[in-house]
């Protein structure tokens, strides 16, 4: 049985799609029993630096050197300190639309970046 990646679970309210590149966010209010919908869609570019980062960075500071090499080198991407800053601050702002604290990511200047959440659940579907 070959088991592929579909997404992320943060939180128990979150989804990640990576196939189509969303973010969606349900929440309800308990009292009237109403469920509300957030989503935003991400660049390619974007979507593959949140998917290294859920992956890889949950539970450690990972280097920028890193994040360059296989965010955008093995894409076949050019990469560079300004891009790499440009697409977290993309990210960060489509995170925030859906209700994500700012903290979500951290960045440890001269060492890297880090995701601030201890409940990240790899989802996967079977092939």
């Amino acid at each position: 049985m070959n088991m592929k990646l579909h997404g992320f679970l943060i939180g128990s309210d979150i989804q990640v799609d990576i196939d189509n590149k969303r973010l969606i966010r349900i929440s309800s209010e308990n009292s009237y029993k109403i469920l509300n919908l957030s989503a935003v869609v991400l660049k390619d570019t974007v979507m593959k630096l949140l998917i290294f980062l859920l992956t890889h960075a949950s539970d450690h500071i990972v280097s920028n050197e890193e994040i360059l090499q296989k965010v955008w080198e093995e894409n076949n991407l050019s990469s560079s300190n300004q891009r790499l800053w440009q697409v977290v601050t993309e990210l960060k702002e489509k995170l925030s639309l859906i209700g994500m604290p700012q903290d979500f990511i951290i960045n440890r200047r001269g060492e890297g970046y880090k995701i601030n959440s201890t409940r990240i659940t790899p989802l996967y579907y079977k092939q």
